[in-house]
């Protein structure tokens, strides 16, 4: 192995320490793997391997598709902002086509797992007041914003599962170990994200080892059971959000404790957000219309000019994309699923990564936010080959 294939798979490596940590660390080392990239060459070969891979068909039609959308309509005052997010996408062609060995990517799965063990216990540390925050910033928990923060935990409790059943090692009950602190940090601190995808994928998880560890599946459910009832009675940020949330469904999106008889901004979204999706369904509105549109068409006393998009991943293409935009998003992860099912002999656990990203959708737009979607398109690289 020559000197530039050695740094590239290095630069990957240290990804798994930047992404929990630091954006502008993690800003570096794509321009730097791309760098390195280009000056290795093999561009035949890359280019074949583009060619003969179908996601990678999807994802350039989705940029194609957010570029001709900005020809359509008359509204496009965050273009940028979409367009900035959607090239960020394009990171996975070279991290796709680069040759990373395996040895590297059991690395950089632990790497990745030690620097969130580190970060929760920044953030519990934070959180019950044993240290001083880094920043004032309350958005901000450890390192990352707390809800970026709380999603690697919940990842990386799911992860350290997986790696737990998997091993054979005397000393795999480490992952248990890893499990508890994230979970700590995961149910004491604001991000439902986190805390609905821990609860949705041990539950699958469970789920899926009855047949095979039928006692290893009672244990989940029960550890599942005992997490959110003590999280309930002791954590007053996870109550409010289970009462917070309970009282919206119940009560056709009115908040709680508030005198405002303003919806919740997120039912708003969904139930308006269909309505005007309806009346333009196929190319949506063009890209980076959904705020002013909104605003335009709904009648809300929140302040649109902080919500570029509806905290709904699926929603916001259809807005802006239609239907068409929709399904070139959807047979991504369709591509990518078949890849990896086929690469790893249809094994369940091999899905996790892409089917925790599609729950993850459902709450917000995570496939366009930084730190989330680099996460994405480097576990990616990682479970092909694990």
């Amino acid at each position: 192995m020559n000197i530039i294939p050695k740094l590239k798979n290095f630069t990957f490596v240290l990804f798994a320490f930047a992404i929990p940590f630091s954006v502008a660390l993690t800003n570096i080392l794509i321009v730097l793997f791309t760098f390195l990239w280009v000056i290795e060459g093999r561009f035949i070969e890359k280019l074949n391997k583009i060619k003969s891979t179908y996601w990678i068909g999807s994802l350039i039609l989705l940029v194609a598709l957010y570029l001709i959308g900005l020809l359509n309509g008359d509204f496009h005052s965050d273009s940028t902002y979409a367009i900035k997010r959607v090239f960020l996408l394009l990171f996975f062609i070279p991290i796709y086509t680069s040759d990373i060995s395996l040895e590297n990517c059991n690395r950089a799965i632990h790497v990745f797992l030690v620097t969130n063990f580190f970060a929760a216990l920044a953030a519990i540390s934070i959180n019950f007041e044993f240290i001083q925050p880094f920043f004032s910033d309350t958005s901000i928990s450890a390192f990352l914003k707390y809800n970026y923060h709380n999603i690697l935990l919940s990842f990386s409790s799911i992860l350290s599962l997986y790696l737990f059943v998997r091993s054979n090692h005397k000393y795999s009950v480490i992952y248990l170990l890893l499990i508890i602190i994230f979970t700590i940090s995961i149910f004491t601190e604001a991000g439902r994200a986190g805390q609905l995808t821990f609860n949705v994928f041990f539950l699958l998880y469970a789920i899926f080892l009855i047949k095979k560890k039928l006692k290893f599946s009672i244990v989940i459910a029960l550890f599942l059971i005992v997490t959110n009832f003590l999280s309930y009675s002791n954590s007053p940020i996870f109550k409010h959000r289970v009462d917070h949330l309970t009282h919206i469904v119940k009560n056709d999106g009115q908040k709680k404790n508030k005198k405002s008889e303003e919806k919740d901004i997120r039912y708003i979204f969904t139930k308006s957000g269909f309505e005007l999706v309806m009346q333009k369904p196929l190319f949506g509105y063009g890209t980076g219309s959904f705020s002013e549109v909104f605003k335009n068409h709904t009648n809300t006393s929140y302040d649109l000019n902080k919500h570029k998009t509806p905290h709904n991943n699926y929603l916001y293409i259809l807005f802006e994309l239609g239907v068409l935009g929709l399904l070139a998003f959807l047979s991504l992860f369709y591509f990518q699923i078949k890849e990896l099912l086929y690469l790893n002999k249809s094994n369940f656990e091999a899905l996790l990564l892409p089917l925790f990203l599609l729950v993850l959708l459902f709450f917000d737009s995570y496939m366009f936010i930084f730190t989330i979607t680099i996460f994405y398109i480097y576990m990616y690289k990682i479970f092909q080959k694990i």
